[in-house]
């Protein structure tokens, strides 16, 4: 079991600062990389309606402004409390849980999309399977699960992460892991893309990485699937 987390406590009060510096030598910033996850996501969902949607590891909240719609709802989990509290002053109108890191507080087929953003990482590698499990088994059936992770491929997100404090504990999954671990759960066929191949954000660099996203170089990548309708 992953205990809840003071170390993550101290983390949240500084988190967009702490990854700034661990990105500075690429001219990023976290909101880069923030706003193209979340341009994922939009693009994936564009025109599902109503969905019940719960963040994984959610930190403080950071992406919830960017992927809410007016027929959106969003929950967040995280072990770390003060990220919790956090995330709940920034964005008051979404739930917000402490939880355990193992178990999650919800009944089967309680949401139409899970997400985790650069989480699995650190989760005991023993735990990764238990982990896309619980992911998995609060969705609902025909309902979606995004796994957003660092590409160990790429050698400037190696840089980063090495630079990163909260990064220490790291152990990074290939694209292939994650698809592997999805499969496992026997309720989701996976695929996966890979993001930020160039630092820009005009539109036309946005389509040339969409362009590349089956080549394992980006910077990071997104694992994702619908449940099957025929399993719990």
């Amino acid at each position: 079991m992953v205990a809840p987390n003071p170390e993550f406590d101290v983390y949240s009060q500084d988190y967009r600062n702490l990854v700034n510096q661990s990105v500075e030598f690429s001219g990023l910033t976290v909101d880069f990389f923030t706003q193209g996850k979340a341009n994922f996501f939009n693009r994936k969902l564009q025109g599902i309606h109503n969905l019940k949607i719960l963040d994984i590891g959610c930190g403080i909240g950071q992406i919830h402004s960017l992927i809410t719609a007016s027929d959106r709802t969003i929950t967040g989990v995280d072990v770390s409390g003060e990220s919790v509290r956090l995330a709940e002053s920034h964005h008051p109108n979404h739930a917000y849980k402490v939880y355990d890191g193992y178990t999650l507080p919800f009944e089967d087929h309680t949401f139409d999309v899970a997400l985790t953003i650069c989480v699995m990482h650190h989760v005991p590698p023993t735990q990764w399977h238990h982990f896309c499990v619980e992911m998995t088994r609060v969705v609902k059936p025909g309902g979606w699960v995004f796994i957003f992770e660092h590409n160990p491929y790429n050698p400037l997100t190696r840089l980063a992460v090495n630079r990163c404090p909260f990064d220490k504990d790291a152990v990074l999954l290939t694209a292939r892991k994650t698809e592997t671990l999805l499969t496992s759960t026997g309720m989701i066929q996976p695929c996966s893309e890979y993001l930020f191949f160039t630092p820009f954000q005009h539109s036309v660099f946005q389509k040339f990485d969409r362009c590349l996203k089956k080549v394992p170089l980006g910077a990071q990548y997104c694992t994702y699937g619908k449940k099957n309708f025929s399993k719990n």
